[in-house]
């Protein structure tokens, strides 16, 4: 049963922009040291930070909540270094609340251009 689905789309100019102002205290309030090294390993890392921030917003939107109600942005991690399938972790009350949908399962896709990241996930209970 689907017990959520979310998506989200990112201008990877706003990431872009967002980087260059704040640097590393951008990547480290936003993102866990595996996604920054992830991204940082690729020569233009804009649109693997853009793509993870859309995971993040769309991860949001399935818990079905009005605000974050004390969920920071590394308590949605995406997980997987290579091409292909991602995977999600959730840390500490993202996590909790997962647990209490009783969600086992969740698909993840994302997707980048030049301009723009594009993220889709739905959780389950299987």
């Amino acid at each position: 049963m689907i017990l959520g689905i979310g998506s989200d789309i990112v201008e990877n100019l706003r990431i872009s922009k967002l980087y260059k102002n704040y640097g590393n205290k951008f990547l480290n309030r936003i993102y866990t040291t595996e996604e920054i090294e992830y991204a940082l390993s690729h020569s233009n890392p804009i649109p693997y930070l853009s793509s993870r921030f859309a995971v993040k917003e769309a991860a949001i939107k399935t818990l079905n909540l009005q605000k974050f109600v004390g969920i920071t942005w590394k308590d949605i991690e995406v997980r997987g270094k290579s091409f292909g399938k991602k995977k999600l972790a959730f840390h500490n009350k993202a996590k909790l609340i997962v647990e209490g949908m009783q969600a086992n399962r969740h698909h993840v896709t994302l997707s980048h251009s030049d301009k723009f990241s594009v993220a889709f996930v739905i959780l389950e209970k299987s």
